[in-house]
């Protein structure tokens, strides 16, 4: 895998705290006593994830299963406003944080990455060498999702796997930036040609940029997401 500096969702959200802090002029002890707090929500969001995990299976248990009772507990939280995908995804991040409580790297990982995990959970031994094997913390959220996906299908985890997985990533990634450039220049060009162009071509080409411009920024965002999960 190339060595690259990959940033957390906090680390990104902090940066951006701090640029923010920077262009409204808030001073450093204001910036420090906001970083704090950030860190604060931070932490508390990820208790209370686990927390509504550790209550979720705890009823569900008790209950017998989702369908005992005629199906009390899926009336139930649903009574309570929570949805079937996000308690079951807080249910399975609680059981695999507690099943690896002496893995610092797993307790460290996003709620998406860990809930991505859980998905193995049917083939225990394979989930132990996912988590054992791959750089989970530096894995982009889609690369987690692709090793996921390729080792329910091949029972088996490889650190032949694991490196294309990674490799073939930082070579999309690199593609995309010569893309964005690339059409960046031929979006600049285009404007210039257009001051010697008739009113009609005109009104074509600046659809055209817009429609291209458009396209970058969603792929821009599509990428910056991958990173931020």
């Amino acid at each position: 895998m190339k060595e690259e500096v990959i940033l957390t969702k906090k680390e990104e959200n902090k940066k951006d705290i701090i640029e923010l802090a920077k262009n409204t002029n808030v001073g450093e002890e204001l910036t420090n006593l906001v970083l704090e707090e950030t860190e604060k929500i931070f932490l508390l969001r990820e208790r209370t994830k686990k927390s509504l995990g550790e209550i979720f299976s705890n009823i569900r248990e008790k209950l017998g299963g989702e369908n005992q009772y005629n199906g009390f507990f899926g009336k139930w939280y649903q009574a309570l406003g929570f949805k079937k995908d996000f308690v079951y995804n807080c249910i399975n991040y609680f059981k695999l944080l507690v099943d690896n409580s002496e893995d610092q790297k797993i307790q460290e990982l996003s709620f998406s990455k860990v809930c991505e995990i859980a998905k193995l959970k049917e083939i225990p031994e394979i989930q132990k060498q996912v988590i054992e094997k791959a750089p989970l913390n530096q894995m982009k959220f889609k690369q987690v999702t692709k090793l996921v996906r390729e080792v329910k299908e091949r029972k088996e985890v490889t650190e032949e796997l694991i490196n294309e997985i990674c490799n073939n990533a930082d070579e999309v990634e690199t593609n995309f930036g010569k893309y964005i450039k690339t059409t960046t220049s031929f979006i600049k060009e285009l404007e210039e040609s257009s001051k010697t162009t008739s009113k009609e071509e005109l009104e074509k080409i600046l659809k055209l940029v817009d429609e291209v411009k458009n396209l970058c920024e969603k792929a821009k965002l599509e990428v910056q997401n991958d990173r931020t999960n």
